[in-house]
């Protein structure tokens, strides 16, 4: 079940969320002042960054979820309870372990209990992995974007859209005779087919039903 794409797609956002902070520190030194954008996807456009920061981001993330966060896991579903026996097992630095094991914590898919050493008084952590948990999300999460998907979709097939050739703004009719048809930047605006759109739209979401379906079976074989 770990390694379904359905899994690693919400444990991705462990390390979206690092990215997504950094990014919001350098669009508040490029752009001070302005309001800062939310969303991993919504900085990467006000930053423009070029092709080979977005693959290095696309990576890591990848990189991080396949090697790092999956093992741990893994560890724990094997029944591995403590932070030092999971960085032995899975040979990740401890420091690392502690941290993913919090985040994790954070997205409340991982649990821990504390005990004292009556004799060293050092505490102890033993931490337990809550499948339960990450599979109610998952359903969630994409209910969630089946819901916002057929709401584009509606949206795209009872309107008309008219766009600035310079790729400025897309209004719908209604916004677009408001504005006499103009962009802000003196361009006319021109009518969009958005046929394509419409059509990757419910390509999108046939694709999610199947993945959460086929997800769903896995979990009860």
């Amino acid at each position: 079940m770990i390694n379904n794409p359905l899994v690693k797609k919400s444990l991705s956002k462990i390390v979206e969320k690092e990215h997504e902070e950094n990014l919001k520190k350098r669009f508040k030194e490029y752009f001070p002042g302005e309001e800062t954008p939310e969303g991993i996807d919504n900085l990467i456009r006000a930053l423009n960054l070029p092709p080979e920061d977005i693959q290095y981001i696309a990576n890591d993330i990848q990189e991080t979820v396949e090697k790092t966060i999956i093992p741990i896991i893994n560890a724990l579903m094997d029944g591995i309870e403590t932070d030092e026996e999971i960085a032995a097992k899975t040979e990740i630095k401890l420091n690392i372990v502690r941290k993913i094991l919090y985040k994790l914590y954070d997205l409340k898919i991982a649990t821990y209990k504390r005990s004292k050493d009556p004799e060293t008084q050092w505490y102890t952590y033993s931490w337990k992995f809550d499948e339960e948990e990450l599979i109610r999300q998952i359903n969630e999460e994409c209910e969630a974007e089946l819901s916002e998907l057929n709401a584009t979709l509606e949206n795209e097939e009872n309107n008309m859209f008219f766009v600035c050739p310079q790729g400025h703004v897309r209004y719908n009719f209604d916004t677009a005779s408001d504005e006499e048809f103009l962009c802000v930047c003196g361009e006319e605006l021109v009518f969009q087919d958005n046929a394509d759109i419409i059509k990757q739209i419910k390509k999108n979401i046939k694709l999610t039903k199947s993945d959460l379906k086929s997800f769903n079976k896995s979990i009860d074989k």
